[in-house]
């Protein structure tokens, strides 16, 4: 158990090491390759493989990241207003009703309520807008 306990650090301490030999054996095979260039004929396509990527133009630096806060907004007054008036009751349209038959003026449904207009818009008896679709027509 304590030769157990000797040996881990020894072999981490190995581990680190011959990793760092294998990078810097990684890092020269990288600079003995050209830098990367795209071929002239087809873009798509590198002119030599393997390559390596181009050095930095310019070294990177380390900025620091400044997070400002939002100024504060300051809180509107609230205005009290007055309730409005009740709006007087809005119709619901009613449900479409079949058309019996038309003529170059309009139509009539089933019921035998007239329908003046041609096309697909027309007005009922009360002038409210009515929409013909198909066999049916509906006023709203």
């Amino acid at each position: 158990m304590k030769t157990m306990k000797k040996a881990i650090p020894v072999l981490a301490c190995a581990m680190l090491l011959a990793g760092d030999h294998a990078g810097a054996q990684e890092q020269a095979a990288s600079d003995d390759l050209p830098v990367c260039q795209l071929d002239p004929r087809d873009s798509g396509k590198l002119l030599e493989e393997p390559c390596r990527p181009a050095p930095p133009v310019q070294p990177r630096r380390s900025v620091p990241q400044v997070i400002g806060r939002m100024p504060a907004q300051p809180v509107p007054p609230v205005v009290p207003m007055a309730p409005l008036p009740p709006s007087p009751a809005v119709p619901m349209p009613r449900a479409p009703q079949p058309i019996g038959a038309c003529d170059t003026g309009g139509c009539r449904d089933a019921a035998g309520a007239r329908y003046n207009g041609a096309g697909n818009a027309t007005l009922d008896a009360n002038g409210r807008i009515c929409h013909r679709n198909g066999a049916f027509i509906q006023c709203f």
